[in-house]
């Protein structure tokens, strides 16, 4: 393909820092996440939060369906 003569390779260096997708602060190097440890906490709370709200009201549903079949006329 021809002359390669006058073609500048720019290579970036690739070793960027890391940073939280959340906040932006700066993990660490051998960190396996995306978030740091606070925004993970946060996370996690929010979810068990959730969690057991549904499952509370999923409770009071299931506590409610044999008092109606048993107060339904057949």
């Amino acid at each position: 393909m021809g002359n390669k003569i006058g073609q500048d390779v720019i290579v970036e260096d690739k070793s960027v820092a890391k940073v939280c997708k959340k906040c932006g602060d700066p993990l660490r190097s051998k960190s396996k996440h995306k978030y740091c440890e606070n925004c993970r906490r946060q996370r996690a709370k929010t979810r068990r939060e959730i969690l057991g709200t549904v499952g509370a009201f999923g409770l009071t549903v299931a506590s409610l369906v044999p008092g109606i079949k048993h107060f339904t006329k057949k």
